[in-house]
């Protein structure tokens, strides 16, 4: 179900990329970007670097999360010298808990996350693209997971890529570690469109 939705996803995407040919990154000419889409939550329990970096790379989508409106938005301001502030809420219904496999008991744990990270351009370290801003970012945030709360850091990757003066796709990936030792960590990944916004006293679409 999962593969087949990113799928159609992914066309759709692609259609649009073809039919637009004018592309432009977000700078200090375009403060601010709005963006929204769907969101997949991997659950994990933290057992050292070494056993995140597997299940990361690992492949596996029998343990993903993507359920009951599974939505993700964001608000995003450019800052300065390739910093971008970003602040964000998701939703989703955890049924597959860590250790997951096919056959065992599904869960039924709500979920909601809000958090605040700062991105960094590498267009800034490989030289400007125009139409693809790829970024690394960290922050922290507050999840909420069934009956228990907790605050947490994370880290991960991203980019934008413009297919026209206003439009983008916007797919990122991270890892949220929560505070709390006893606590469930989980990666997130998200993809969906990304809007530019004009930066003077009144919003408007981007129009140069």
């Amino acid at each position: 179900m999962i593969n087949k939705t990113f799928k159609k996803i992914l066309l759709f995407f692609l259609i649009l990329f073809l039919i637009n040919n004018s592309i432009y990154s977000q700078d200090e000419d375009t403060t601010w970007v709005v963006g929204g889409g769907v969101n997949i939550v991997d659950i994990r329990t933290p057992n050292g670097i070494s056993g995140i970096i597997k299940d990361y790379g690992s492949g596996t989508i029998e343990d993903l999360n993507m359920n009951g409106g599974a939505v993700r938005i964001f608000i995003a301001r450019y800052l300065k010298k390739g910093a971008t502030l970003q602040l964000s809420a998701s939703g989703n219904t955890i049924k597959k808990g860590f250790g997951y496999n096919t056959g065992d008991v599904l869960l039924n744990d709500s979920f909601f996350a809000i958090d605040a990270k700062l991105r960094y351009d590498l267009n800034k370290l490989i030289g400007e693209t125009n139409w693809f801003d790829p970024y690394v970012l960290s922050g922290f945030g507050y999840s909420k997971m069934g009956d228990t709360n907790n605050f947490n850091i994370a880290a991960g990757w991203g980019f934008n890529a413009w297919f026209s003066r206003s439009v983008g796709v916007n797919f990122q990936s991270d890892y949220n570690h929560n505070l709390e030792s006893t606590a469930t960590d989980y990666f997130q990944h998200s993809l969906g469109l990304v809007f530019k916004l004009n930066s003077g006293p009144k919003f408007k679409w981007r129009d140069r």
